[in-house]
């Protein structure tokens, strides 16, 4: 042992690389920097700027797989955000008591700050907050030709859609649904201006916009 005890022992760290060579070959970045030799006559070596090349390449894949993992952990917490949304609605044992759970538990549950689903020509409760009617023609003068919608809130639409609250929101993301041949649609808003984005991943809303679509269905006939 060395008298220092801070100090490596370099006879235990030879015996252990002599032992285990792949633990050096196997780390690439650290094989290049033990092998690495410094040029003073000028010459040019290509070894050397290979192994730079790779070092630089191997940073940008430990970067590049440290960005996968944590954006498969968010999207693993938003779907489990998802299903618990889903799970409290399905507790609903009216469409009355769906409109309730819409406004409070999914909004809190997605962190989102007003949840409208609208259904063109039909307005099948007298009193509602989330579940309400729109005119005919409105869901295409939202969404055009698209089914789903993502980014900045439409001021021009922001009333219509979410009442006062619309102007507070900057937002959303709305899907169109079919409520057995009635057009209609579910926004989602928000005051953050970056929590809905053109270009985010859809399939997650669009499985909630359509469990939204069967539940109200299944009562629609009731009203």
């Amino acid at each position: 042992m060395s008298d220092n005890a801070d100090s490596p022992d370099t006879d235990m760290i030879r015996e252990f690389l002599t032992g285990n060579p792949d633990f050096v070959r196997e780390d690439a970045e650290l094989f290049s920097i033990i092998v690495e030799t410094d040029r003073k006559d000028g010459a040019i070596d290509l070894g050397t700027a290979a192994r730079d090349k790779l070092r630089n390449e191997i940073r940008q894949l430990k970067s590049l797989n440290a960005s996968i993992v944590e954006t498969a952990r968010a999207n693993l917490a938003t779907q489990s955000q998802i299903h618990m949304a889903v799970l409290a609605l399905l507790e609903a044992e009216s469409l009355s008591g769906l409109d309730k759970k819409i406004s409070n538990r999914l909004t809190g549950a997605l962190g989102v700050d007003v949840c409208r689903v609208l259904i063109e020509g039909h307005a099948p409760l007298q009193t509602a907050e989330s579940i309400l009617g729109a005119a005919e023609g409105f869901v295409g003068d939202v969404l055009g030709d698209h089914v789903e919608l993502l980014g900045p809130v439409d001021a021009a639409n922001a009333h219509a859609l979410y009442g006062q609250q619309g102007a507070r929101v900057s937002s959303q993301a709305i899907v169109r649904l079919d409520f057995n041949g009635h057009d209609g649609l579910m926004a989602l808003a928000a005051r953050d201006a970056h929590l809905f984005q053109s270009g985010q991943g859809t399939e997650l809303l669009n499985f909630l916009a359509r469990a939204v679509e069967r539940m109200v269905v299944q009562w629609l006939h009731q009203s």
